[in-house]
């Protein structure tokens, strides 16, 4: 639609001026009343021609022209007015109006040569405009840097070919459309309602591909809520094609009611589109040229390994090479590529080249890709072995023109590789030659399906079958008649994966039953982890179990042999014991009775021991507790009369056990020094308490006999005594390689002090 300004200072013929030209010719208008509100519309409102009366009071027609010309040198002017000089249409000519109208023709003549005047004229300015804006849309393009560049400038030349308010340029991608770019003064164009209403509209152009041209009339039809709630009251909607590929579409409204667009005007559009797709077309193929690119690059940066691309030849003739040459190398690409200072041939080792020549020309030859190792040497003399994987690059004809691939270092992998191996050789070794027989079995975390799936060959001994023979076996199969130990601890590692160990399992074999001593270890294996292998190894120890048998069972027959000994002994002691009590009751001599008496003692306390271990469970151990215990009471039967006014008070610190070597000397010294205590350190009727006891330390023993009676003679020495008790104490201490220490100050103090086995005093 074509929009007028008109100017005239009569009101009644402005007015109809505007309605005939609306109704008649479809043209839209703006009026203003004198030329300075001419200008004011001018520079707010777009207009496509200005229709102006030549006499105006203040500013005329000629005057309104040159002001507009000073503001816009094509915009199309026309003057109309009713006299007729020539020197007037002269001067406007001369100033840059376009036509001259002449009021005093019949109206109808007037206004259809008005209306031919201004479609002529709008239809060339629009041309020369629409020329002008594809011109510098074209030099814009050149200097845009990016996608949004582009599309900011499209849209605009967009806007100033149509004269219209407001453009969407939306982009495909895949099914979608997306709206790249917009430019709308209303800002409601982008809310979601409003592009919901839109898309359909724009999915329907692209299906169609046809442009779609509406006025009011159309959208209210159709879409009123875009007339209602957007203010669009005419719109324009235009696929965007590119070499027959339809990359999107072009969505120009406003808010002018448009009433019929003219096929010079769609010709103006449909213009500026085809040029506007093509530029748009054409940065999308650059940024996805640029973006492949970057991805190239960036692959290339990121590989383990030099890219490269060349020839079969024997030098190897590289026509590229990508910067990890230099790492790989010691070389810059540009010294390797067209072998400026080194061919890559020349890097191999001169042992591998010749296989390395022959096998890549036999796969290329096959049309198959190739992968080799070997060693290079550096710039720096070093050696390295690499990883080479390519295939044939083929020409027009399909026949072989150069090969590509990658280079990569794997030096250290195969210094790996190698160090892996002989560890694996290693373990592979003493697996098959390790003394205790090794079940490898596969399992999925229960018993049933538990798989022999490795053994090595002392495993094949214990099992007198060969490896073939077994390996499929479950572990149920193998072992089906075994102590429930095992298959307990079986079960028990597939449930908690814990290591155990399970000694003198016995497993029944058709030869009979045999023990072992069982380790059972797990690992989870497979690509998850959910298998598990469980290491079972087995030492046969049955002979060691049959031996220990034996050797128990001669031990138990000694053990009863001794106790029949003890026993023995025992009864001889107190037959001699009987025997000296006869004697005394027919000795009258009291000196001679005490030292049967004492003899008697000393065999009771040499009778108890030998009592003690015929009972014992650990015949050659004695506990002191009860020896001393059992003295004690013999000392209060033998001197009856005596303990009622002496008091034996016992303190032994239990769990002290003593062998029989060890146990008689202190026996014997106990008898000697509770005797003497008994005898000795008490006037005839005096009471008093006699205190036995028995301690331990972390290295020796102490044994103490104390009483709280006389004490002995100042002038006493151990070592001059005469006395046989005495003498025998000494003796005996020194058996037990201890110290007798004698103190007497209230009372007497004997300590016995000797050390633990293995130590000294």
């Amino acid at each position: 639609m074509i929009r007028i300004l008109l100017v005239d200072d009569e009101p009644d013929l402005l007015d109809l001026e505007s309605r005939i030209l609306e109704q008649k010719y479809g043209f839209s208008t703006l009026s203003a009343k004198s030329g300075e509100e001419a200008l004011e519309i001018f520079n707010n409102q777009p207009v496509d021609a200005i229709i102006s009366d030549y006499s105006m009071p203040q500013m005329d027609g000629i005057a309104l022209l040159k002001k507009i010309r000073e503001i816009n040198k094509t915009i199309p002017f026309i003057l109309f007015t009713i006299r007729e000089k020539e020197d007037i249409a002269i001067e406007a000519m001369n100033h840059g109006a376009n036509f001259y109208v002449q009021k005093e023709n019949l109206p109808q003549v007037v206004f259809a040569e008005l209306a031919n005047d201004v479609n002529k004229a709008v239809e060339l300015f629009r041309a020369e405009k629409s020329l002008k804006i594809q011109r510098d849309l074209a030099l814009a393009n050149t200097s845009a840097k990016s996608l949004e560049e582009t599309l900011h400038f499209c849209s605009q030349a967009i806007l100033d070919v149509s004269g219209m308010e407001g453009v969407g340029i939306y982009l495909c991608e895949e099914k979608n459309l997306d709206l790249a770019t917009f430019k709308d003064s209303s800002g409601k164009y982008t809310g979601e309602n409003i592009q919901s209403v839109i898309h359909p509209i724009l999915h329907s152009v692209i299906r169609q591909k046809n442009p779609l041209y509406r006025d009011e009339e159309d959208i209210r039809a159709i879409d009123p809520f875009l007339v209602e709630e957007g203010r669009i009251y005419s719109d324009i909607s235009i696929p965007m094609t590119h070499h027959g590929r339809t990359i999107g579409v072009v969505h120009i409204f406003s808010s002018q009611r448009q009433i019929a667009y003219a096929l010079s005007f769609q010709r103006f559009i449909s213009d500026i589109i085809v040029q506007v797709s093509g530029y748009i077309s054409d940065r999308l193929a650059e940024e996805a040229l640029r973006t492949s690119e970057n991805r190239m690059k960036a692959m290339i940066r990121n590989l383990p390994g030099m890219v490269y691309q060349g020839h079969i030849d024997e030098d190897r003739t590289m026509e590229f090479v990508s910067d990890a040459a230099f790492k790989l190398t010691g070389y810059h690409p540009g010294d390797i590529m067209q072998n400026a200072v080194r061919s890559w041939g020349s890097f191999i080792s001169p042992a591998d080249r010749a296989r390395i020549h022959e096998t890549i020309t036999r796969a290329v030859g096959k049309n198959a890709r190739f992968r080799l190792t070997y060693r290079i040497t550096t710039r720096d003399d070093k050696h390295r072995w690499v990883l080479e994987q390519g295939t044939g690059i083929p020409d027009d004809d399909g026949n072989p023109a150069g090969i590509e691939g990658i280079i990569m270092d794997i030096t250290r992998q195969k210094v790996l590789d190698d160090q892996v191996k002989m560890f694996h050789n290693r373990l592979k070794t003493l697996f098959m030659l390790m003394p205790a027989g090794c079940l490898i079995f596969r399992s999925d975390g229960t018993i049933t399906n538990s798989v022999l799936v490795d053994l090595n060959s002392s495993a094949e001994k214990i099992e007198q079958k060969d490896k073939t023979e077994l390996i499929g076996i479950t572990f149920q199969g193998l072992f089906t008649k075994t102590d429930q130990a095992l298959q307990d601890a079986f079960a028990m590692i597939l449930e908690d994966k814990k290591s155990r160990a399970i000694q003198r399992c016995g497993i029944t074999y058709p030869g009979g039953k045999r023990y072992f001593d069982i380790f059972l270890s797990s690992t989870p294996v497979g690509y998850e982890q959910t298998e598990l292998e469980i290491f079972f190894l087995y030492n046969d120890i049955t002979s060691r179990v049959l031996a220990e048998q034996q050797i128990i069972s001669s031990l138990r027959e000694k053990e009863l042999l001794l106790k029949e000994v003890h026993h023995r002994v025992k009864n001889n002691l107190q037959i001699i014991s009987g025997i000296l009590k006869l004697q005394s009751m027919r000795i009258h001599d009291p000196q001679a009775q005490e030292i049967i008496q004492e003899c008697r003692n000393q065999v009771y306390s040499m009778a108890s021991i030998h009592e003690l271990l015929y009972n014992s469970k650990d015949i050659g151990k004695i506990r002191i507790e009860e020896y001393i215990n059992r003295l004690v009471d013999h000392f209060k039967q033998e001197y009856g009369g005596t303990s009622a006014r002496i008091k034996l008070v016992v303190a032994v610190d239990p769990g002290i056990v003593l062998d029989i070597e060890r146990c008689i000397p202190c026996g014997l010294i106990l008898n000697e020094l509770i005797t003497n205590a008994v005898k000795y350190a008490y006037k005839p009727d005096e009471e008093g308490e006699i205190r036995i006891s028995f301690t331990q330390d972390s290295s020796s023993y102490l044994m103490q006999v104390a009483d709280d009676g006389m004490g002995l003679p100042k002038d006493f020495d151990e070592r001059k005594s005469r006395s046989l008790g005495m003498e025998l104490t000494l003796r005996l201490t020194q058996q037990l390689q201890g110290r007798l220490e004698i103190m007497s100050e209230k009372g007497t103090i004997f300590k016995v002090i000797f050390p633990k086995m293995g130590e000294t005093g």
